[in-house]
């Protein structure tokens, strides 16, 4: 049985075909979980689908942790990104493969620049406080030599590593069985630990989670958050190099 919920957003009204087949009967959705059409198409095999995000997140975070080799991890996802989209049976846009942003491109541009601004702010607070708490600040730096290999890494390899695992999979296959809120709630966590691990505990990676979980649900791609991330880490390795011509041959 395939049962069309008819759901309101920004954007007007949608309908979402959601397979309940397993269940025989009229699940009733709330709001909060039916705002987006991401993760509509897993409501009919919630088990499997956290089961597999929850596996997909705690195997990359033994991969950091034991510091296994970068292709592991990136096997991991690979196979995680298949059998969400097996599990999807089809429907691609319930997992965001969709080529733009249901709002439009250029009403991301705003949105971006906005979410570029309360970045920054974060940025700004917290290093103040932890400078204000007598911590000495550790700047990192990147010679010119080494900014193209760094390119490659940080604006292409991450973002799509840690937004196959972190949106794709754990963002697409619970949000709507444990609604959006909680989603973002949770992904932004998951997404700081991350960066914990990683050794970089920096205020934009404690809240940059919660943003790129934010846009994936909102413009319903999957294409926003990793423009959004790249971008954001093109600005970090911008800035590197330019502290190493102003500061870093200084010292």
């Amino acid at each position: 049985m395939i049962v069309y919920l008819v759901t309101r957003s920004t954007t007007g009204i949608f309908y979402n075909a959601c397979p309940f087949t397993q269940l025989g009967v009229m699940v009733t959705v709330p709001n909060s979980m039916s705002q987006s059409a991401i993760g509509c198409k897993f409501l009919g095999v919630p088990r499997t689908a956290v089961a597999v995000a929850v596996t997909t997140v705690a195997l990359d975070f033994v991969c950091v942790i034991q510091n296994i080799d970068g292709q592991v991890r990136i096997s991991i996802s690979l196979l995680a990104f298949a059998l969400a989209v097996y599990l999807s049976d089809g429907d691609h846009k319930s997992l965001g493969l969709r080529a733009s942003p249901v709002q439009g491109w250029s009403c991301w541009i705003s949105m971006s620049l906005k979410i570029g601004c309360a970045v920054a702010v974060c940025i700004i607070v917290g290093f103040g406080l932890w400078s204000m708490l007598g911590n000495e600040l550790e700047l990192a730096f990147t010679q010119p030599s080494q900014a193209w290999s760094k390119f490659i890494l940080m604006c292409f390899v991450a973002p799509t590593l840690e937004e196959a695992v972190y949106r794709f999979v754990a963002c697409g296959l619970i949000a709507a069985i444990v609604g959006n809120k909680r989603t973002i709630v949770v992904n932004g966590l998951l997404f700081g630990i991350l960066h914990f691990l990683y050794g970089n505990p920096s205020p934009e990676n404690m809240i940059g989670g919660f943003f790129l979980a934010w846009s994936y649900l909102k413009s319903e791609t999957i294409l926003m958050p990793f423009l959004l991330h790249s971008i954001g880490n093109f600005l970090a390795l911008t800035g590197q190099v330019v502290g190493w011509y102003i500061l870093g041959s200084i010292a």
